[in-house]
């Protein structure tokens, strides 16, 4: 019974599909539909003249770096910045203890106190001696015209003569001394100076508007002086440091435009301009340093890494804007357009990437016609009707 009602069903479903072919299918080939050909730029390959960029490497220094050591023989009591942080001009960025410097600041003060109160009493002095001599000149004249009268004995005048010559040496050691006590204000004044001077090194503060670079101290420790206690740099310019081979130094000149790359802030690109090198080559690499400011960028720090692009002269080379490449896994390729504006793929090698062009080591001849914008619709063997 079953097998019966599959038999109908399959007839059933025949004459369905019989009845509905209309048109008679007559015996013989039938034409094979061709595909349409798909519109596409196509360019022709040519030698053009590029700038010849010949890449280093260098490293980003700060213009301005300082070391900041203690002119003090001081223990460290309080560093008051880490590595890293930005600092101001005028900062307190270290405190030393000052006990010791305070009390020889107390001692130089009391020696000029002293000083002071033995200059006033010379001068006292001196003013005594002064009258005395000027008594005993008084006296000498009177007792030297009587003696010239005879109206004085010879040993009165003697007398008179030895005590007004005593009298002015009196006064000649009274004025010393007042000459030697004004002395002694002047050394306790430049010790009072130099104390406060001292008092004044037992903080360090920073030199200008700049980052701490490196700590080499912690509080506790003995600082000396000439010791580094913090390192720090100005954050206003820097510069990079790149070094060219001797063949190539020749042809690079002051002022002349250079691009930077820093890897570590994300490729930063910067314009930079040669301003200094060395007047000698290295002895072992034969190679000259360069040196190129750049304006100021804040995302860029000293010691980091460079790559550095210096244009030097023209080249010829075969090149192709970077629209035409076509990257297949590990394969890098475009598609040319043989006589019969055929697309075909071919593999090529690439070189150095420019701005707008791509430079083409192999795989690529001069006057080859290939594909400047290749779209999805383009694969191998399709025929392509170019346009402009």
């Amino acid at each position: 019974m079953l097998k019966r009602i599959v038999i109908s069903s399959f007839i059933v479903v025949l004459l369905v599909t019989l009845s509905g072919c209309k048109e008679k299918i007559e015996p013989g080939n039938s034409e094979e539909k061709k595909d349409a050909a798909v519109k596409a730029v196509v360019m022709e390959a040519q030698v053009v003249n590029q700038p010849f960029l010949y890449e280093t490497t260098g490293t980003i220094h700060a213009i301005t770096e300082s070391t900041l050591s203690s002119k003090l023989l001081a223990e460290i009591q309080k560093i008051n910045v880490k590595e890293g942080d930005l600092i101001k001009k005028g900062d307190e960025l270290v405190l030393l203890d000052n006990s010791q410097v305070k009390a020889q600041l107390q001692q130089a003060e009391q020696a000029k106190e002293e000083a002071l109160n033995a200059h006033a009493a010379a001068i006292s002095a001196t003013d005594s001696a002064r009258a005395a001599a000027k008594l005993a000149g008084d006296t000498y004249k009177r007792y030297s015209n009587l003696y010239n009268d005879n109206a004085t004995s010879k040993q009165d005048f003697e007398d008179i003569e030895t005590k007004n010559s005593q009298a002015g040496a009196g006064l000649l050691q009274a004025e010393a001394m007042v000459q030697a006590a004004g002395n002694r204000i002047k050394q306790a004044e430049a010790a009072v100076l130099s104390a406060k001077s001292f008092d004044k090194d037992s903080v360090i503060y920073a030199p200008y508007n700049g980052l701490v670079t490196a700590k080499m101290m912690e509080p506790g420790d003995l600082a000396s002086p000439g010791a580094p206690i913090l390192g720090v740099e100005e954050t206003q310019s820097y510069y990079v440091e790149f070094v060219i081979p001797e063949a190539l130094a020749k042809s690079i000149e002051m002022g002349k435009k250079i691009n930077i790359i820093i890897p570590a802030s994300n490729d930063l690109l910067l314009e930079g301009r040669v301003y200094t090198t060395s007047q000698a080559a290295d002895s072992t690499t034969g190679s000259f340093m360069f040196k190129a400011s750049f304006p100021l960028n804040k995302s860029v720090r000293s010691g980091v890494y460079a790559k550095v692009s210096v244009p030097i002269g023209d080249v010829n080379m075969l090149s192709i804007p970077p629209s035409a490449l076509i990257y297949q896994g590990q394969l890098t390729g475009i598609y040319i357009v043989d006589d019969q504006n055929m697309a075909r793929f071919r593999v090529i090698r690439t070189g150095r990437i420019f701005e707008k062009s791509v430079e083409i080591l192999s795989g690529l001849n001069p006057k080859d016609r290939y594909i400047s914008n290749p779209g999805i619709n383009i694969t191998d063997g399709v025929k392509v009707e170019t346009f402009s």
